[in-house]
């Protein structure tokens, strides 16, 4: 009898361990088509928010050389989505390109209708004054700019002629040894924080920089870290001073520094 009795409370408490669990598989179960029906709605959702993001206010932030109206007319020729969700995406996959000397652009949201534009700018190495206008290159050499006007705090570089300078292409500089001097110089430059008005090329070989009326002799080129480096420092001693410093004998061992008046 009590074995009867085990078997029976047995029985119960499997037909109650299968009512939870037929409990427990309705509530995962989902009709056919439910599944299939919320995936539409989220993208009838998606599509109803990105729709009501039309760009009406564009802001411009970080430019310093390129002016804000023209930076939103690259980007609205470079492939533009006027959707501040689309646009934002499209850059992030596949970067906008606008000016030359603009490493790359963010699009930030500030709300559905309003973005601004991030600008970052790459550093202008130099430039050349070409057929009556200024020819601006970057760190590698790279002719990417031509301007009318000419940037004061981008050194010119003189005393080097060309028969065609091609944007897009290396500066064809005859001598090659001035062409490497040219890029090492200009990446000294930015390096040291320094701000030079012109790097002059003389016949003799020697090499010139002027800012404001100090000129500044760096002699054929050799050693130019060293020299460089220690230049800030110096050029903050000679200020409104004006003639010539003399660094071409200057190396880290013979620290050798000499300055003429201009008389």
């Amino acid at each position: 009898m009590k074995n009867t009795e085990n078997q029976a409370a047995d029985n119960v408490i499997e037909f109650r361990q299968k009512q939870e669990e037929t409990k427990k598989k309705k509530w995962i179960q989902f009709p056919k088509y439910t599944g299939r029906v919320f995936l539409l709605l989220l993208v009838l959702c998606l599509v109803a928010g990105i729709g009501s993001c039309k760009i009406k206010k564009i802001n411009v932030e970080g430019t310093k050389y390129y002016d804000d109206r023209e930076i939103k007319k690259a980007v609205k020729e470079n492939y533009y989505i006027p959707n501040s969700i689309l646009l934002k995406l499209r850059n992030r996959f596949f970067p906008i390109e606008t000016m030359p000397f603009v490493e790359k652009i963010d699009i930030e949201i500030i709300n559905r209708n309003e973005i601004t534009i991030d600008v970052h700018e790459s550093t202008r190495a130099g430039c050349i004054e070409y057929a009556d206008r200024y020819v601006y290159f970057d760190k590698d050499g790279y002719a990417l700019e031509v301007m009318n006007e000419r940037l004061s705090d981008v050194p010119l570089v003189t005393g080097l002629s060309f028969n065609k300078v091609v944007i897009g292409e290396k500066l064809p500089v005859k001598k090659g040894e001035y062409f490497d001097k040219i890029v090492k110089i200009t990446t000294l430059i930015t390096k040291n924080e320094l701000t030079i008005d012109e790097i002059c090329f003389h016949e003799d070989g020697e090499i010139y920089l002027k800012k404001g009326k100090l000129d500044i002799n760096l002699g054929t080129g050799t050693g130019l870290d060293a020299k460089l480096s220690v230049l800030p420092a110096v050029l903050k001693s000679l200020e409104k001073k004006s003639g010539t410093l003399y660094m071409d004998q200057y190396t880290e061992q013979h620290k050798i520094i000499t300055f003429r008046n201009k008389k």
